[in-house]
């Protein structure tokens, strides 16, 4: 499956506002009486809503099994990049980090 591309509107904003507007859109299309479009609309930007919080909380559990790992080695910050095996990507030797 393709990585989402992130509108830059969604990729400027903090996990929590991303969170909140994708609460707001589940909410209003539970309460019914949206018409198809703004139904359609609103489920498509709350997949890549959902897709984007998704991808923060990944990279930071990432981040946190760099820093916290109980190898010797000390953690260093850096940016998840899928296909990066550098600090926390899955590979035979770290696998089991993440059971």
């Amino acid at each position: 499956m393709a990585a989402i591309q992130f509108p830059d509107d969604i990729k400027a904003m903090p996990f929590e506002t991303a969170l909140a507007e994708l609460e707001t859109l589940v909410a209003k299309m539970e309460n019914g009486g949206l018409p198809l479009e703004e139904l359609m609309a609103g489920f498509e930007r709350g997949r890549v809503l959902t897709e984007y919080c998704r991808s923060k909380l990944a990279s930071l559990e990432r981040k946190i099994t760099v820093l916290s790992r109980d190898d010797g080695a000390e953690g260093e910050w850096s940016d998840f990049t899928p296909g990066n095996n550098r600090n926390g990507g899955m590979n035979s030797e770290n696998s089991d980090l993440l059971l």
